[in-house]
């Protein structure tokens, strides 16, 4: 009897402390999945528009239960724009709120992905080809050869024609000298119009004393924050091309998160693209009303012969972005059977 009471309390001695190492084991996994990542995240804009990546940050707050914080900087307040890239790689700062123009010289697939004039015309037509064709794919396998996880897509705004005098035609157009991006200002000079790049604050100035004649700068939204209206009052219509930037983070921050939290921030990272999309398309309606009214604002719509030229001209730019890297080509080759498919070329 003395033997058996002796192996029963060496027995429950055993289970109870089996019992007391598992529960310590389940403590260190609960207390490693309530770990807390603090991120610093340094976007493109001055601190007055930081407000564009709230939701994105709150999101990202709430969803994870607090597991994952961002700090929010703005442009050039921790490095340089342009060094954005690196410093995500590096881990000077965790993400980063871009655009692929500020390091097209690295990846040069990123100018397509920031949007390709006369290529995609419409919010869906982005949404479209990055999550149903396989162009976010294509994008993360290139950044991630820099170091970089590339969160998705951040399609701001469409950039319009605004000029002092209507255009329809190819000879309205090249009667006209134009302040444009260079990608921009490449297109119309393909196509035989003068283009110029000056900075968006001389633009006013510049239409109003007749130095130039118009400006293709944003949408309706951005061009009213310059006062364009003023001096340009035609806006043509459809758009040159999409303004599209990103959110990408540094692959050694992404690979230390648990899988949930990597679920996560892909998702406030469209939460946030769709914020922005249709904040930008309802300001873009309810802005040209707005010009319309006070300021007598003409719209006016491209003749097809026009815009037929215009892509023509756009068709040698992709073909030349497609000769950088293998990554470009299969990125165009992307987009020309996307374009084919929705009718926009044959």
């Amino acid at each position: 009897m003395k033997l058996l009471k002796r192996i029963f309390v060496l027995s429950l001695s055993v289970l109870l402390l089996t019992g007391v190492l598992a529960s310590f084991s389940g403590a260190d996994a609960w207390a490693a999945d309530q770990k807390v990542y603090k991120f610093r995240m340094q976007v493109l804009f001055g601190p007055s528009q930081l407000w564009q990546y709230k939701p994105f940050v709150d999101y990202v707050e709430q969803a994870s239960g607090g597991r994952i914080k961002i700090e929010l900087y703005a442009g050039g307040q921790l490095v340089p724009t342009d060094q954005m890239l690196s410093a995500c790689a590096e881990g000077t700062i965790d993400l980063a709120g871009g655009a692929g123009g500020y390091w097209s010289n690295r990846i040069p697939l990123a100018d397509i992905e920031a949007g390709m004039p006369f290529s995609l015309r419409t919010l869906t037509d982005v949404n479209t080809f990055f999550y149903q064709k396989g162009f976010l794919e294509l994008c993360r396998k290139a950044y991630a050869e820099h170091g970089i996880y590339y969160l998705g897509p951040q399609m701001v705004d469409f950039s319009y024609i605004e000029a002092k005098k209507p255009v329809k035609t190819l000879d309205d157009l090249k009667k006209l000298k134009f302040r444009a991006v260079p990608n921009t200002g490449k297109l119309l000079g393909k196509s035989g119009v003068s283009a110029v790049y000056i900075p968006a604050e001389e633009v006013y100035m510049a239409i109003s004393t007749g130095t130039l004649d118009g400006v293709i700068y944003g949408g309706a939204e951005s061009n009213s924050t310059m006062s364009y209206q003023e001096v340009a009052p035609y806006y043509m219509v459809p758009p040159i091309n999409c303004a599209n930037q990103d959110l990408i983070m540094g692959m050694k921050q992404w690979n230390s998160l648990p899988k949930d939290l990597q679920a996560v921030l892909d998702l406030a990272t469209q939460y946030e693209n769709l914020y922005i999309q249709t904040l930008n398309w309802d300001l873009e309606f309810k802005t040209r009303a707005r010009m319309i009214k006070e300021n007598n604002l003409q719209i006016v719509e491209l003749d097809k012969s026009l815009l037929d030229t215009l892509t023509a001209s756009a068709r040698e730019m992709w073909a030349e972005a497609a000769k950088k890297d293998a990554y470009s080509k299969q990125g165009i080759d992307m987009l020309l059977d996307y374009l084919k498919e929705v009718g926009y070329i044959k």
